[in-house]
């Protein structure tokens, strides 16, 4: 009020003692335009009108932005003066309302005020409390994200939940600077919650792909957990750019195995996740009845109601299998032979002793390098390799073994499996179908790599045959082994019984010819169809060099090609022009053979990146060609995880959290370059929380 007094008085008409004191107080004004310097950027009207002084002289009172350099906290809005620091502080003062008095002693008397002092003082006391706090949260979002690390590490390895709070405790005794007591979490609840939030990360990743794919395949499969819950585990194909990969959508009971119960959660799953029934183009199975049913089947009830471009694939691995398991049942001494190696291995899978005196007769022996026996299964593809592997290599040991056994316990068993391993047929059997099977095998194996595509189905199969045929005609590596060694009815130096070369080479005729119309019968080229046709056309490694040629390749697999997509069905439009795709046909060709006749993915690669727009209907047709799954074998790893995660010890685990720990594992983020900033986000959403 003192300082609001003064300036009323300066303002008004001075007596003779009150003109010393307006001259004085003029001369200070001019004292501060001095100061000031001729630089004047903004003018402030103290008054409504102009003053003058006792002289006749006119003061008007100027704000100079020079001022802000000493005074750091001032502001100048709509002709007057604030204080930034009394405005944070919240102040009652005229600083805070705006000052009118534009005068450099006007700052000074605010600064040197109470109530400027105490703003200052609360300023600092909220900046150190702030900094404070952010150290804090910092100190927190360390804490959680190293938590997070634990967890998916965790999910990756099948860890269980309970073990968490030992994890937490090993790394807090190993002196983790990002955890302490005030930072970490240890009740269960809150591991589920890091669970979901990781999962929901992952997911999210995923749906992302997803949603930039135009056309996407969809593989399936059925099976029962460890708790005899019916499981329909689902696997997505898709392609980035050209690129093709499988990413997992979820693992789901389901109350029935029937073929409209398996559709209907198959579009819950694809809805529930933003994906229009109408992108689906191809369905991975393992070929069971309820999968490819001619009427009734899942594809054909997708394909007559929302998915009219879809094509059915039985999964290459499952028809090598079949193949292999065809030709074992329609040779009977192929059966026989089975059910002798898996009673071998049970009568020693069964007695601790016995397996210790054959692994201390092998000692004996100098063998170190012999494999263990394997039990052939029926449900494992590769399993009858491996216990044909074991036997081999166990073979001399083993009889002998069951000799001594034999000898000093007059054991009915043994003896029985004695006579069976010594019949002349059984090495020489063994011999042949390491050679035998390790030709089906590696087709097997090749159907179950990650880079498969549609045009390596009909290569491998042709390259099976052709190793069968040379099995045919001459012995392989390992039955030529065989027939060095034996001489005069004996083996390895036991002699063998039952000789008959001529029975031998009947058998080894009919089962070559059974696993060689086995094959052929599981990979018939008329079913191929419209997988071939794409191959054709698509696939500029097979193109003919010459131009004539070119011109005519793959004219009648086109026709097809067109049959198949070109044309409506029902209310869904094609997926590509007829016309303009025949006559973009001999131009494309040619464009690839220009590039160096790239593979069938390098020429699908190059159709949607780089030539996309000059043939759309191509790249359409290399972005359905490429997410159409050759193979269900996505889905038995599926199981395998589902095996690894839900086992008898953790039997409770409910379907969302055996969902989220499917997710995280399948997935196989790394702990280097995983996305916490987004989980930790996702965590602290769930719900309100102390430590964050």
């Amino acid at each position: 009020m003192s300082r609001q007094l003064s300036v009323t008085g300066f303002l008004k008409k001075p007596s003779s003692g009150g003109l010393e004191r307006g001259e004085k107080r003029g001369s200070d004004v001019l004292e501060d335009n001095e100061e000031g310097g001729p630089a004047v950027t903004a003018v402030l009207s103290a008054a409504p009108g102009a003053k003058a002084t006792s002289s006749g002289k006119e003061v008007r009172r100027e704000y100079r932005v020079q001022w802000e350099r000493e005074f750091t906290w001032l502001r100048a809005e709509g002709g007057k003066m604030f204080c930034d620091i009394c405005r944070r502080a919240k102040a009652n003062n005229g600083f805070v309302k705006g000052c009118t008095t534009i005068q450099k002693s006007a700052l000074n008397d605010h600064k040197s005020s109470h109530s400027h002092i105490e703003s200052c003082a609360v300023v600092n006391q909220s900046v150190q409390m702030e900094k404070h706090v952010e150290k804090s949260q910092v100190a927190c979002n360390e804490a959680l994200k190293t938590q997070l690390k634990v967890v998916l590490h965790m999910a990756n390895t099948s860890t269980p939940s309970h073990q968490y709070p030992k994890l937490i405790h090993l790394l807090q005794s190993a002196g983790c600077p990002n955890l302490n007591t005030a930072h970490t979490y240890t009740h269960h609840d809150t591991v589920y919650q890091m669970e979901e939030a990781i999962a929901a990360t992952i997911t999210s990743a995923i749906d992302d792909r997803i949603a930039s794919s135009r056309y996407v395949g969809v593989i399936v499969d059925e099976t029962t957990n460890i708790t005899v819950e019916k499981m329909l585990i689902t696997y997505l194909s898709l392609q980035q750019n050209g690129e093709p990969e499988t990413v997992f959508m979820g693992n789901y009971a389901i109350p029935s195995g029937t073929a409209e119960c398996i559709a209907a959660k198959i579009k819950d799953v694809l809805s529930g996740r933003g994906v229009a029934m109408s992108r689906v183009v191809g369905l991975g199975s393992d070929g069971a009845n309820v999968m490819v049913g001619r009427k009734n089947g899942v594809a054909q009830q997708l394909r007559q109601n929302d998915c009219p471009y879809l094509v059915n694939i039985h999964c290459g691995a499952h028809r090598t299998a079949l193949a292999a398991r065809d030709a074992s049942k329609a040779v009977r001494e192929i059966d026989a032979y089975v059910t002798t190696v898996n009673n071998t291995y049970t009568y020693y899978k069964n007695s601790p002793i016995r397996t210790h005196r054959l692994k201390e007769l092998q000692k004996e022996m100098d063998e170190h390098d012999l494999l263990s026996l394997k039990q052939p299964s029926a449900t494992r593809w590769l399993s009858l390799e491996r216990a044909v592997k074991g036997m081999r290599a166990n073979w001399v040991a083993l009889v002998l073994e069951l000799e001594e056994e034999e000898a000093a316990r007059d054991c009915p068993v043994a003896k029985g499996l004695r006579r069976q391993l010594q019949k002349s047929t059984f090495p020489a059997l063994t011999h042949l179908l390491t050679d035998v099977l390790s030709v089906v095998n590696r087709m097997n194996l090749t159907f179950q790599k990650e880079d498969v595509n549609i045009s390596s189905i009909q290569p491998v199969v042709n390259m099976t045959l052709a190793s069968l045929d040379d099995l045919i005609s001459e012995p392989g590596v390992a039955e030529r082994k065989f027939n060095e060694a034996s001489q005069d009815g004996r083996f390895c130096g036991i002699t063998l019984t039952q000789p008959d070369a001529q029975a031998f080479s009947k058998l080894r005729s009919q089962y070559l010819a059974e696993i060689t119309k086995s094959v052929k019968k599981r990979f018939p080229e008329e079913h191929l169809g419209i997988i071939a046709d794409l191959d054709t056309v698509l696939n500029a490694s097979r193109y003919p060099t010459a131009d004539s040629a070119l011109k005519t390749h793959g004219l009648e697999a086109l026709e097809r090609v067109c049959d198949q997509y070109g044309s409506p069905r029902g209310a869904a439009a094609p997926l590509v022009e007829n016309d303009r795709m025949q006559r973009d046909f001999l131009p494309m060709k040619r464009v690839l053979a220009g590039s160096g006749n790239p593979s069938f993915r390098g020429s699908c690669r190059l159709l949607i990146t780089s030539l996309g727009e000059m043939f759309p209907d191509f790249r359409a047709l290399a972005e359905v060609a490429l997410v159409i799954p050759v193979s269900s074998v996505a889905a038995e790893r599926g199981f395998s995880l589902q095996n690894k995660i839900k086992t008898a010890t953790r039997s409770r685990l409910s379907e969302a959290k055996a969902q989220h720990l499917m997710s995280i594992a399948s997935a196989a983020e790394s702990i280097d370059t995983f996305d916490y900033t987004q989980a930790s986000a996702l965590f602290k959403s769930m719900r309100p929380r102390r430590k964050v």
